[in-house]
């Protein structure tokens, strides 16, 4: 595995900005190496050094645009539902400005709000297509 070097005003920074965010959130070279995590991504047993793509089965991984987001040097999004967590995921891959090789990595768990508005799949749709008919 690679070294990488990260500047102590990045990591401080990171840190300023992320630690309280209630969800896990990576700071990620662009070989998927962890440099940085807060303090929820800790307490999940997340750890720098080691790989993201390594953590969980590659199919958990299937949906990521790390490299969308670093080739065009912008915030990419996807909101999916993941059958490894049971949960809808607001996720993220934001560049560092200035950097094409770091980025910043989080997925917002939003299944109370997004259950709300999404038909369960055991649920087929009515003649109109808008309600269920589960009951």
């Amino acid at each position: 595995m690679a070294q990488h070097e990260i500047s102590d005003e990045i990591l401080r920074n990171f840190h300023l900005f992320y630690n309280n965010f209630p969800f896990p959130v990576i700071l990620v070279h662009k070989d998927r190496t962890i440099l940085g995590m807060n303090r929820k991504a800790t307490e999940d047993g997340y750890q720098t050094g080691v790989r993201c793509v390594d953590m969980a089965t590659k199919e958990y991984h299937k949906g990521c645009l790390a490299n969308k987001a670093l080739s065009e040097q912008t915030a990419t999004r996807l909101v999916a539902y993941f059958d490894l967590t049971g949960t809808v995921l607001d996720c993220y891959w934001i560049p560092l400005a200035g950097s094409d090789e770091l980025f910043v990595h989080y997925g917002a768990d939003i299944t109370e709000w997004a259950s709300e508005r999404l038909p369960p799949k055991q649920c087929d749709e009515t003649d109109d297509g808008v309600a269920c008919s589960c009951g």
